[in-house]
């Protein structure tokens, strides 16, 4: 397939090639963030050559610590503030007042095509905390939705974020029903949540091992996970990370120089694997040679990365969009021709769909040379379609797609401002059809109005 995109990539990390069951030592269920410092996990062997399979090991089976269920990444919509979608419904943060830092729990329900304040009281100003969906501050503070239950959340560990998670009951008020443990880092952020618990992994020292934190926030119980060397989490699916780390042949000096590093990062390779994080077992999927591109995206099982460089660092330098496709064990390409001088896409995910069913195989491109020309890449075909436009108060305003309903429909946001302050955003249902045809939104949701 060629096709050329007008379009590049944003995001950074990377690549892939085999197949082989590593293990790893087991998570500690442990109150002590030191627990994975004292029992770091041994790097792999050498990796194979990103052209080759890499032979399959077997390890004994290692017994499950904690449970995990469906693990999903919070999501922090470009588009709005902090979301969640239940797939009947988004739950999101918005700002009170451009003045302060209050903030209001909003639900938009999309049968009835309404946004409004998640308070059920009479008579409720949402002024105060008073109303069970005030916020005092939003800073550092996430919204979702477990068991039919909507919370407040630190989202990062900050002297601003608030210490508790908050259970919201839109007919009597807010309950404290978790504090913050001592055991969690200060400044991390918490990025993925299952039924269970909510996740974060700090920014380790380069090329140095590292922890993710469980925190079991309904028993009041933190788990370390010990992390390789340079691995980070950039996916998950199921019960399992998808991570991404780098390999070398020899190991990096403590103290060496930027040409050091470099010569040896010319023939490291990046290792993609799948961790549990009840049994700290590896599956390596992968290898990707270090300097060969760019993770953008897993999609439907299959990990998305720039490669084949053409014209390095000239003003004509090419690259092609590959996948590694875990179902088969090959490498394909999807775009052969991407123009790396003239644009930019943004691989961030544009939807909250994970809550609501199956992922979605389009994602926001976002055009560098106009901010108002949006497209659609599709992650199947290859495809680039232009992202319709509306009229909203007006003015026309390319549709952002914001989520996906659970009976398939589509929510998008536009803005008839010069301005993305979600305070002005206006919501619409489409369905996905008429979205790629260019077409019209289905109905308009009727938004709550805070000025």
């Amino acid at each position: 397939m060629s096709r050329t995109l007008p379009l590049i990539l944003t995001t950074a990390l990377l690549l892939t090639a085999c197949a082989s069951a590593v293990p790893a030592q087991p998570a500690d269920a442990t109150t002590s963030p030191s627990a994975a410092a004292s029992s770091p996990v041994q790097p792999d062997a050498a990796a194979s050559s990103p052209s080759q399979p890499a032979a399959e090991t077997s390890a004994p089976p290692h017994t499950p610590k904690f449970p995990v269920g469906h693990l999903l990444t919070l999501p922090q919509s470009q588009n709005s503030g902090p979301v969640w979608n239940t797939g009947d419904a988004l739950y999101e943060l918005r700002d009170a007042s451009n003045m302060t830092p209050e903030a209001l729990v909003l639900k938009t329900d999309y049968a009835a095509l309404t946004q409004s304040v998640y308070c059920d009281i009479p008579g409720c100003t949402h002024d105060s905390d008073a109303c069970p969906a005030y916020l005092a501050s939003d800073f550092c503070v996430g919204v979702m939705a477990v068991d039919g239950t909507v919370y407040t959340y630190p989202g990062e560990l900050t002297n601003v974020a608030p210490t508790q998670i908050y259970r919201i009951d839109p007919a009597a008020g807010k309950t404290p029903v978790a504090a913050v443990p001592d055991a969690l880092p200060h400044h991390m952020q918490l990025q993925w949540c299952d039924e269970y618990a909510l996740y974060g992994c700090p920014l380790a020292a380069s090329h140095q091992p590292g922890t993710l934190y469980r925190w079991d926030w309904q028993n009041d119980t933190v788990q370390t996970i010990p992390m390789l060397a340079d691995e980070k989490i950039i996916a998950c699916e199921g019960s399992r990370f998808l991570t991404i780390r780098i390999e070398a042949n020899e190991p990096f000096p403590n103290f060496g120089s930027t040409e050091q590093e470099k010569a040896i990062l010319a023939h490291a390779v990046y290792v993609y694997a799948w961790l549990d994080p009840a049994t700290g077992a590896r599956e390596k999927i992968c290898t990707r040679p270090y300097a060969d591109g760019y993770f953008h995206n897993y999609y439907d099982g299959r990990i998305y990365y720039t490669g084949n460089f053409r014209n390095a660092d000239t003003p004509g330098q090419q690259a092609a969009l590959l996948y590694f496709d875990t179902a088969d064990g090959t490498e394909k390409t999807l775009l052969e021709t991407i123009p790396l001088d003239t644009y930019v896409i943004d691989v961030c995910v544009p939807f909250s769909p994970a809550f609501a069913g199956v992922p979605q195989r389009y994602l926001r491109v976002l055009n560098a040379g106009d901010a108002y020309a949006d497209c659609l890449l599709d992650m199947e075909t290859g495809d680039v379609l232009p992202a319709p436009a509306v009229t909203a108060e007006g003015v026309r305003r390319p549709a952002l797609l914001l989520a996906c309903t659970a009976s398939g429909q589509w929510l998008t946001t536009a803005n008839p401002r010069d301005s993305y302050d979600p305070q002005y955003s206006l919501y619409a249902l489409w369905d996905p059809a008429d979205f790629l045809a260019d077409g019209q939104p289905a109905a308009w949701v009727t938004m709550y109005a805070t000025e």
